[in-house]
């Protein structure tokens, strides 16, 4: 099934020129409809949290370290970028410089949204360094058709090469349902042909059609 977005957060805009340039085949790996672009740390929920190589640390602190790791803990966000920026901050009293700290960004919240309605995105996040990936799993029912119904096309399209036909070949093509076939799917099923009727002709040339329509004079 494919979704809907994703949100690709980095604060260089030249790494989003970058992604951008691989977008189509990311879009076709992914099968994900579109790729937001941002910079905006708040809209995507990033925040910052650190961590430190403790015995090195502890080497030049000392007896200091335990006020450090204490404080650490308190340290807000807006506090540990301020610290990627100028690479020094005061924890507990206790200087701690450029290298001192590792800093990374993580997500801990979702996307805010305007709404709460059930079209409203649900995003599952990732980090890699300066990379955050917000991705909008939530499963929606005119994308659910879609995936489907690319699943159909391509389950005739094996069945149009092993029966030996060609592109060029105008085939027709009938379904029926079994006695015991659920009557859900069934309804399922037609709503996809029609919803997805321009996709379906555009691949297959026709919409199957019902085998009742068959033609019986046909083979």
């Amino acid at each position: 099934t494919p979704l809907k977005e994703l949100v690709v957060f980095h604060t260089d805009p030249e790494y989003h020129e970058d992604v951008k340039k691989l977008q189509n085949y990311v879009e076709d790996e992914l099968n994900v409809h579109q790729i937001t672009y941002s910079s905006d740390e708040a809209a995507c929920g990033v925040k910052y949290r650190a961590g430190a190589d403790w015995a090195v640390l502890g080497r030049r602190l000392k007896k200091d370290l335990a006020k450090v790791k204490r404080g650490l803990e308190a340290t807000t966000s807006d506090q540990l970028k301020n610290y990627l920026e100028t690479s020094k901050m005061t924890i507990e009293g206790i200087e701690i410089g450029l290298g001192d700290l590792t800093v990374s960004r993580y997500v801990d919240k979702e996307l805010p949204t305007s709404n709460d309605s059930p079209s409203a995105p649900a995003y599952e996040n990732n980090t890699d360094e300066d990379v955050v990936i917000l991705l909008d799993c939530k499963l929606r029912p005119e994308l659910e058709s879609e995936g489907f119904a690319r699943e159909l096309m391509n389950r005739i399209q094996r069945l149009r090469k092993k029966a030996g036909a060609v592109q060029t070949d105008d085939l027709d093509v009938y379904y029926s349902f079994s006695e015991d076939s659920d009557p859900e799917s069934n309804q399922f099923f037609e709503h996809v042909l029609a919803t997805q009727a321009e996709v379906l002709c555009r691949v297959l040339r026709k919409v199957p059609e019902p085998d009742t329509l068959r033609d019986s004079s046909k083979p």
